[in-house]
């Protein structure tokens, strides 16, 4: 797992759901950028980190955060369904979202439906721990993670590699932030 660390993070354009926004080397290069592997098993996992990141990165592209739902054991035919879900928890997440802050620029759900993006990044059994790549500003892997406490990973990656803290008006203090996670 950790040979990827150093080098380049592979190719892919994923289109997020809701806003139809492209996630790939070629839209990210400039920002740091937290991907977090995950699928419908494994979902809490989203909220960990995205109140954990945010209780002290505050600012959208400090790092971009992004959830890739691997969607590899969803039939064909159920796909439209799980897009509606997705649509449904996207909305359900840009509720939340303070006043004047863009759902576009926070709530980034990337479905990879063939999971050839999970595999890309070399992750498996993310239905049983979810999984982050930290890639930085030109796209190379700075460091991963696999395992059962990815909000305290994700601080811990971010804080390890530099990625400065930003803040912004209208989020919650980062012990507040901490106490509202499930």
């Amino acid at each position: 797992m950790s040979a990827m660390i150093g080098q380049p993070g592979p190719g892919f354009t994923l289109s997020a759901i809701a806003s139809g926004r492209e996630v790939g080397p070629d839209t990210c290069r400039g920002a740091p950028c937290l991907l977090l592997f995950h699928n419908h098993h494994t979902l809490a996992a989203v909220s960990a980190v995205q109140a954990a990141v945010r209780a002290t990165h505050q600012v959208a592209d400090r790092p971009i955060l992004a959830s890739v739902l691997d969607l590899n054991s969803v039939p064909r035919v159920m796909r439209k369904l799980a897009t509606s879900g997705m649509q449904n928890g996207y909305r359900q997440a840009a509720q939340q979202l303070p006043p004047g802050l863009l759902p576009v620029d926070y709530i980034i759900i990337l479905p990879d439906w063939d999971g050839s993006v999970t595999r890309a990044f070399q992750w498996q059994d993310v239905d049983k721990q979810p999984a982050l790549v930290l890639l930085d500003e030109a796209w190379i892997v700075r460091d991963r993670y696999q395992g059962d406490d990815p909000g305290a990973a994700a601080q811990r990656l971010l804080q390890e590699h530099g990625i400065a803290p930003g803040n912004l008006s209208g989020f919650p203090p980062a012990d507040e932030a901490n106490s509202q996670r499930p």
